[in-house]
């Protein structure tokens, strides 16, 4: 799921000191997610250090290599991103947002979409396992997974009871009763098909 790709030229990064201290910060995480850098090590005292945070003045830092996920090569802007969030979280985020936005891209794209022909075994595991799930009737996004269409045994039970109301017959009901499972039955649903 994730490795290393080490780019073909390293690629110089121009901080302002902030992000710098940042990079530095969190160098462990950052590099535990694939992001490779060369810090360069300025012998800067604080005094140094605090004059630079004022004047702005820039760092540069080289990238070397970024993480890959799903065959995603993130980018200098990826890590941008990741060390605002680890500024604003003070450390304590766990996946960086374009990590997220990968995953989700992915998931999406195989997902199974309206119109696609499954076997009737392949509709069943997919309802059972999305039972398990906390959502059951809805994707990572809101959007509907199973649609109910009709309650049968519902239905059945209004229809039964019209019929002994004297409203009429479940015949009225476009046939919509119970039918034993007969030769007679498939025959007439056959030719009713055909016709």
């Amino acid at each position: 799921m994730r490795t290393t790709t080490y780019l073909d030229s390293e690629q110089e990064l121009v901080m302002p000191e902030i992000g710098y201290q940042l990079l530095h910060n969190y160098a462990e995480q950052i590099q535990n997610w694939g992001w490779i850098c060369n810090i360069h090590s300025q012998a800067s005292r604080s005094f140094t250090r605090n004059l630079n945070l004022i004047h702005k003045k820039p760092k540069a830092v080289t990238l070397l290599a970024v993480p890959c996920i799903l065959g995603v090569n993130l980018t200098d802007v990826d890590l941008l991103e990741f060390l605002q969030q680890l500024a604003d979280t003070d450390g304590s985020s766990i996946i960086p947002p374009s990590v997220n936005r990968v995953l989700n891209s992915k998931a999406c794209r195989s997902a199974i979409m309206f119109g696609d022909a499954l076997l009737p075994s392949e509709c069943s595991l997919i309802v059972e396992e999305l039972k398990q799930t906390s959502l059951c009737f809805q994707c990572a996004h809101g959007r509907p997974t199973t649609v109910p269409l009709v309650n049968l045994d519902a239905l059945h039970e209004q229809i039964a009871k019209l019929g002994s109301c004297g409203r009429g017959s479940s015949e009225a009901w476009h046939e919509l009763h119970r039918h034993e499972i007969s030769l007679e039955h498939a025959a007439k649903r056959l030719r009713s098909a055909v016709s």
